[in-house]
């Protein structure tokens, strides 16, 4: 499998580009035989391709990375290179989610730029790229970062259904955020701005870009795997009902955001 998908690449009628970084499952043979056997590899934004094939059906240039967060997160920076055992200060994890060792043995400072030079630096030259392409034509386009995450039994934060980040309105207008809120709560979901997300790197990174309204857009699991909480689990299937519900509600947001933005 390549290690991103990228769906409309050279289709310019629209001003908008869509990410999943966090949606690959796949580990190469290579990084999966250092991994400790049996460990778990949890908190994938999954299915996330299928609940969103709407996307790339209707247009939307949609680029998917196909390989697991754990063997390098495009939504780190790269001055995260040094080993934290937090993941959410790592490029690539020495823990997964739950705080639990990956690897056999630490990986060395070479296996990390590695992957950095195999699989990082390949998806963001690729993203780079679609957004180039898009500036060529339209004066601004639409940045928008796709993920999903877990109530845990544990939290005592209340989360909201969804979760738009935008850095404080510093990576997109005010105008844009308003408007999504908007369109998820009329489909019924709660939705908070900027907490307990507010963007990784992807959103500020190319958000910085005065011509690029970048959003990030949270969508908590049972919403639409299933309604319970999660633990450290690999998933393998959904809820029917709940996620077939999940995927007309986005469609029909989608659709709404995409008439706003050419009415413009």
């Amino acid at each position: 499998m390549e290690n991103f998908t990228i769906y409309n690449e050279t289709i310019d009628e629209l001003p908008i580009i869509i990410d999943l970084p966090h949606s690959g499952v796949e580990v190469p043979s290579g990084i999966r035989e250092k991994i400790i056997p049996d460990r778990l590899l949890p908190n994938v934004d999954w299915f996330l391709p299928d609940l969103y094939s709407f996307l790339p059906q209707n247009g939307f240039t949609t680029l998917q990375n196909n390989i697991h967060r754990y063997v390098v997160d495009p939504n780190r920076s790269l001055r995260m290179t040094d080993s934290t055992g937090d993941y959410r200060h790592e490029v690539v994890y020495s823990k997964n989610t739950f705080d639990k060792p990956l690897y056999q043995r630490e990986l060395t400072s070479d296996e990390i730029n590695q992957r950095i030079e195999s699989f990082y630096k390949p998806y963001h030259q690729q993203l780079q790229k679609l957004i180039d392409h898009k500036l060529e034509k339209f004066e601004k386009i639409y940045l928008f970062d796709l993920h999903s995450f877990a109530k845990y039994p544990h939290e005592d934060v209340t989360t909201a259904d969804v979760v738009l980040g935008n850095h404080f309105d510093k990576t997109s207008s005010i105008k844009l955020r308003e408007f999504m809120t908007e369109q998820f709560s009329h489909k019924g979901y709660s939705v908070s701005n900027n907490f307990p997300f507010s963007g990784g790197y992807i959103t500020p990174h190319y958000g910085q870009n005065p011509q690029v309204e970048a959003i990030q857009i949270e969508l908590a699991y049972h919403m639409y795997i299933e309604n319970r909480y999660f633990g450290e689990e690999e998933l393998t299937g959904v809820d029917a009902g709940t996620f077939t519900t999940a995927k007309n509600s986005l469609q029909s947001i989608f659709m709404e955001l995409l008439n706003q933005i050419l009415s413009e």
